[in-house]
């Protein structure tokens, strides 16, 4: 292998990047963590997989309900329709606003109302209580709905059962008989036997029954319930609904469809029942007067003998009745624009008036608009937002109302004003026919008078009848335009999903670990690997030592063959390669901060090269807390301290060690000027003697992040390196390593990575040798607790 140089060449093929920066996730350490503590992810995937059993198992099953309905074309005429094709029976439909209607909380909570679907019975089961419907051998009917709570319902025998409160559930209890009205807490209710089922079956059982407020059950109902149309342009909704208890939604749509039609035949016949109203308060005060003129006739006509009227009078008499039907009709007019005058100033602009057709009043704009008033009015009433009169849809209704109310009061002015001139003008004409009838003898104008006011009265009477009939027979002619086309029909659950449930558990499962992992890689900020030294610095790494889980310092004296030894002999090594394997060469072992294992490293590399039969000499250079000469069980009354201040020569500091080839100079007593001392020229004559008398000299200095003595002590070395801790040094001390390097500040300048006690994915070092003997060591491999070889970790 090559040997490289200090600048800038990294000595394992890295490399020459800048210093990154930022957060830095190393992956593959991630994905060793997770292999490492395969327990904390097994039980965490195992939590999450029984989690989603739970859900499944014990959450309740959704299923989906629907129906379509079809709403009928104007053009598709009805009995009604079809006989007098009227505006009573023809009202304006605006087709948008039917599924408001549909969905509206009125309509809805009439459904729920009619048919008890606020009532339900509750079982109770080990983990949740379900409702029990459409399974009962008995059927609930309030007879009103003040009630609301919870009671305890129990079947006694097959004609009587008790019904209590639940909080009086202990104390004794009431029988009651199926069939007989009751009074209890508040309620009315009656018990009746559903025929066809044994009812011996539920005696003894207990049930929770539960009342609810049948407003808020509509809302729920609202909000469960989608109307959509089925295509555009189509008159066909599609109905549906998702819920626990489809045979309970079933009953629901099949009641709100029936309920539906009920409320557009309503619509419908609420015109035709205000006409007959109407109506029947003006045939009322026109019988009373057409019976009293018909009195006066009869009299007239026994007390004078009054021949029948000539040809030319009966003209001017049938012309004059004529017109006086006419201005009566008109007068009839002007009483119904009076009506819907007085109508629209009272304050109950919700109640629907009836249409001007009812009333002979044909023209379209005004039909139309009073048609559209009463579209509007029904949205108004039946809207479920009807109870937030805040809410946007229900001003904006409102303000349409309002609109449509002024335009109706438009068109009553403008029919007025052509009523007038009409009116004017048949009263001109009459004026004229009774000019020339007051020529005719006094006798006969007195029967004419008489008869003219009979024959008018009659007219109005039978032109009112006409009009009762037509709404009469439009109302019982009608028919709803709502017609179901599908039937509610139940589809398959929906819902827990099993597949979906466990797949999401096992994302989870995996997911939380692992997030767990990555977020212990985030917030560590210490050194952890090679690669961790090769994102940070662009300095040459020389090789990585083992964790020492022994007491022993002199690992390489005390058991040569273990991985640690081996370490230092390839760190040794790689050492030689820097120098090109020459003698005569200084070394400095140095940190940032203590407890990183410059003086560990020091001593057993030291070792491994006086164990290789070179004279080598360790210099505790650290002379304001000098302790390595206590790892070999020396003395420190002198050292490099009393060498530097004159009082002791080079060879009465040097100690020899236990180990052959390796001498010891400690610090020696602290002096007062440690830097001062290493900054004469008498570090430059002890480098020279001792390379006199050994191969190799090793300085170990004090951490460069507390005082400075390492860079004086650079100037004289050949080869720096520089110790970092995994999972101890900070990862921003790499950047000071790097500024120190890329500024030349230490001498031929490595990394060594020390106490390893991670390897594998993510830790990089990770290789082993084979050495004479049948161990195998090196990182990646972990000894064995009972001291008998090494294990993979």
């Amino acid at each position: 292998m090559k040997a490289t140089t200090n600048q800038g060449t990294d000595f394992w093929s890295k490399d020459n990047s800048a210093t990154q920066q930022g957060f830095n996730i190393d992956f593959k350490r991630v994905g060793y963590r997770a292999i490492r503590y395969w327990y904390l992810v097994l039980g965490i995937l195992g939590l999450s997989l029984t989690t989603a059993w739970y859900k499944t198992r014990y959450a309740t099953k959704v299923y989906p309900v629907a129906a379509s309905i079809i709403i009928r074309e104007r053009e598709e005429l009805g009995g009604g329709e079809l006989l007098y094709k009227n505006a009573i029976v023809d009202p304006y439909r605006n087709y948008l606003n039917e599924p408001y209607i549909l969905k509206s909380i009125p309509l809805i909570q009439r459904v729920v109302e009619s048919h008890d679907f606020h009532v339900a019975f509750l079982e109770e089961g080990f983990v949740v209580s379900s409702e029990v419907y459409d399974r009962l051998p008995f059927d609930c009917k309030l007879l009103d709905n003040n009630g609301a709570g919870k009671f305890i319902f129990k079947i006694i025998d097959s004609d009587q059962y008790t019904l209590t409160t639940v909080a009086e559930a202990s104390a004794p209890v009431k029988e009651y008989a199926f069939g007989t009205e009751i009074e209890y807490n508040g309620l009315k209710l009656r018990m009746d036997k559903s025929g066809g089922r044994d009812i011996k079956r539920w005696i003894g059982r207990t049930y929770v029954m539960q009342i609810g407020n049948s407003y808020q059950i509509a809302q729920r109902y609202s909000a469960r319930l989608q109307v959509i149309w089925a295509e555009q342009g189509a008159g066909v909704m599609n109905l549906s609904m998702a819920g626990p208890n489809p045979e309970k939604d079933i009953d629901f749509l099949n009641a709100l469809v029936s309920e539906y039609q009920q409320f557009d035949l309503e619509k419908k016949n609420q015109t035709a029942e205000r006409t007959i109203q109407f109506i029947n308060r003006q045939l009322r005060e026109i019988s009373d007067s057409l019976q009293f003129v018909s009195a006066l006739l009869q009299k007239f006509n026994k007390s004078n003998n009054v021949r029948d009227n000539q040809s030319q009078t009966q003209i001017l008499f049938d012309r004059l009745s004529e017109l006086e039907k006419q201005k009566l009709e008109f007068d009839l007019r002007n009483k119904y624009y009076s009506y819907v005058e007085n109508y629209l100033k009272s304050t109950d602009s919700l109640n629907q008036v009836l249409l001007p057709a009812a009333m002979g009043i044909n023209d379209p704009i005004l039909n139309g608009l009073v048609g559209k008033m009463i579209d509007i009015q029904s949205n108004l009433t039946l809207s479920r937002l009807q109870s937030n009169t805040t809410h946007p849809r229900y001003q904006s209704l409102l303000r349409e109302l309002h609109r449509s109310q002024a335009d109706i009061l438009e068109g009553i002015r403008s029919q007025r004003v052509a009523d007038n001139i009409r009116t004017n003008s048949i009263t001109n004409q009459i004026e004229i026919i009774e000019r020339q009838l007051r020529l005719l003898p006094v006798t006969e104008q007195e029967k004419l008078e008489i008869q003219r006011n009979y024959t008018l009265l009659e007219n109005l009477y039978v032109f009112l009848l006409q009009k009762r009939s037509e709404a009469a027979i439009s109302k019982a002619a009608n028919t709803s335009d709502i017609l179901p086309v599908n039937s509610p029909v139940v589809g398959g659950a929906i819902s827990p999903k099993p597949t979906q449930n466990y797949l999401v558990a096992l994302v989870v499962g995996i997911a939380i670990p692992l997030l767990i992992f990555i977020l212990m890689e985030i917030i560590n900020n210490r050194v952890q690997s090679k690669e961790d030294v090769s994102k940070f610095t662009t300095i040459p790494f020389i090789g990585g030592v083992g964790h020492n889980d022994t007491d022993l310092t002199l690992v390489v004296k005390g058991k040569p063959k273990s991985g640690i030894s081996e370490s230092f002999r390839a760190l040794r090594s790689n050492l030689n390669f820097f120098v090109q394997n020459q003698t005569g060469k200084v070394f400095m072992i140095t940190s940032s901060i203590s407890g990183e294992g410059k003086t560990f490293t020091t001593i057993n590399l030291a070792s491994v090269f006086a164990l290789s039969g070179r004279k080598t000499l360790i210099v505790g250079a650290d002379m304001r807390r000098p302790k390595i000469f206590s790892d070999f069980g020396l003395q420190n009354d002198r050292g490099l301290s009393t060498y530097l201040s004159g009082l002791n020569s080079f060879d009465e500091v040097i100690q020899k060690t236990e180990i052959s080839n390796l001498c010891l100079i400690s610090g020696g007593p602290v002096p007062p000027n440690p830097s001062e001392l290493l900054m004469t020229e008498k570090l430059t004559q002890f480098k020279q003697e001792a390379l006199a008398q050994f191969d190799y000299v090793i300085f170990d200095t004090p951490p460069l992040a507390l005082v400075t003595d390492a860079f004086v002590i650079s100037n004289q070395v050949d080869h720096t390196v520089f110790v970092v801790r995994q999972n101890y040094t900070p990862r921003d001390f790499l950047k000071s390593i790097q500024d120190y390097y890329a500024e030349g500040k230490l001498k031929g300048m490595s990394v060594l990575l020390n106490d390893i006690v991670k390897s594998g994915l993510g830790y990089g070092y990770g290789y082993g040798y084979q050495y004479g003997y049948s161990y195998q060591y090196g990182y990646g491999f972990r000894k064995r607790k009972d001291g008998h070889g090494y294990y993979e970790d």
